[in-house]
């Protein structure tokens, strides 16, 4: 009788291992696997979210620093989850997660143009600027930044959209022609170029885009984002 109830805990935990989304096992993700992971979070709910994204960054921590072995930072993309799993109460849009620096010129990307920055929505797709943060100061704690979003913000409860490869791309290339994305500035007024261009961070969102399965299909929601965090 022990032996059966030690195997079925142990095929239980497999199962709960095989739910973690794959944005946060394997290096390479695209906008759809974004959504995935976001929808399984908006699916078990806030507190059972927050439980698990805590546990996460808290396994990253304990196994290494930095990149760790995965060759990416967890404790980042948990960021990235809570900057859609996270709407804001009012008008004003939620600060982001303060890990350090990307390599973006953030003086012409202010939080009313890029409300979920480091990532961007725009039609029904959402995706990453740019990731790697260098170190500035004392970067903040993932507890401390899952609190202020708890505290701030309103839990999503309407899953995204998974988007196909062609519906990423459509919505990349309005992106792209966005007013926020035409008021970057990319070049310095000095004339030096900024060391991560429009070229490079384009590049970046299409590879969230050519790994999207061509034969997967959308899955719909009964409502479409706030016109808040949008970039039409």
């Amino acid at each position: 009788m022990k032996c059966i109830l030690i195997w079925l805990l142990f095929l239980a935990l497999g199962v709960c291992h095989a739910e973690i989304p794959s944005l946060f096992t394997q290096k390479s993700f695209t906008s759809a696997t974004l959504a995935e992971a976001v929808n399984r979070y908006v699916a078990i709910g806030e507190v059972s979210a927050v439980k698990e994204l805590q546990q996460l960054g808290s396994e990253e921590i304990q196994s290494d620093t930095g990149f760790g072995p995965k060759g990416f930072s967890v404790t980042e993309r948990i960021g990235w989850v809570c900057r859609i799993l996270y709407e804001p109460r009012g008008k004003s849009p939620l600060r982001a997660p303060e890990f350090g620096e990307l390599p973006l010129p953030e003086k012409s990307m202010p939080l009313e143009q890029w409300p979920i920055y480091p990532l961007a929505s725009s039609g029904t797709t959402y995706f990453v600027l740019k990731q790697g943060y260098t170190p500035d100061g004392t970067p903040e704690k993932l507890t401390h930044y899952l609190a202020y979003c708890k505290n701030k913000g309103v839990f999503r409860k309407i899953p995204l959209i998974i988007p196909t490869q062609e519906m990423a791309e459509q919505d990349a290339a309005n992106l792209r022609l966005s007013a926020p994305w035409l008021a970057i500035q990319w070049q310095t007024d000095d004339g030096n170029s900024f060391p991560m261009g429009e070229q490079l961070t384009w590049s970046f969102i299409k590879n969230q885009i050519k790994s999207i399965t061509p034969a997967s299909v959308a899955k719909t929601s009964p409502k479409t984002d706030s016109a808040a965090l949008s970039l039409r």
